[in-house]
């Protein structure tokens, strides 16, 4: 089963022209994200959302899905891998804030220098965010090594001084490595190939 029926690494622009007639046939799911059956689906709507970038902010459309199983009958969006459900911010947002943590900035300092289209984010909301993404790394760095490692055996990675100071110093620098064997734009950032591999992750256990 799978959820890989979207272009997991579209940017937001890209996602925006290739949803301009609607739905892409092929994005349409075939696995129901709730109770991972593959009855069927009727096309439920869309709703739009904002989305802060690191550049601006830009209103996104959300495909919704209802299940044609009896027992689940129940609804879902298809998010793209560039967002979170109820975050307003984008991953590559998100990204940057966690990688400048993870480089010993000072939180406050990353609030203060994070220059984003919007109002500013406080310090609570930054610090929720690598929480999130600690709790969240539990769970994906073992699927992360595992998936990098099946496609690039040999990788190779620095030691020493060179070394990241935490693992997920090493995940994004494993990434950086290995991006071009899972994707051909050189923009898509770690988060969002994690995000890509918890959604795929979902349906399959």
């Amino acid at each position: 089963m799978s959820l890989s029926y979207m272009n997991w690494d579209a940017c937001v622009k890209t996602y925006l022209e290739m949803v301009l007639n609607g739905c892409p046939k092929e994005w349409r799911p075939t696995v129901c994200q709730h109770c991972g059956t593959s009855m069927g689906f009727h096309r439920h709507g869309d709703y739009n959302r904002m989305l802060y970038t690191l550049e601006e902010i830009l209103e996104i459309l959300i495909f919704r899905f209802k299940c044609k199983h009896k027992a689940c009958n129940r609804t879902f969006g298809l998010l793209p891998s560039f967002v979170e459900r109820y975050q307003s911010a984008a991953v590559d947002v998100q990204e940057r804030v966690i990688s400048e943590l993870d480089n010993g900035v000072p939180l406050r300092v990353v609030a203060e220098q994070l220059d984003l289209p919007t109002q500013p984010y406080s310090e609570k909301s930054l610090w929720r965010w690598k929480k999130k993404w600690d709790q969240k790394l539990k769970v994906l760095e073992p699927i992360f090594w595992q998936t990098v490692l099946s496609r690039v055996p040999h990788l190779h990675l620095p030691r020493g001084s060179q070394s990241p100071r935490s693992s997920r110093g090493w995940l994004f620098l494993a990434w950086k490595e290995v991006r071009s064997h899972f994707t051909d734009s050189l923009k898509v950032g770690c988060l969002q190939w994690l995000i890509h591999l918890a959604r795929l992750q979902a349906v399959t256990v």
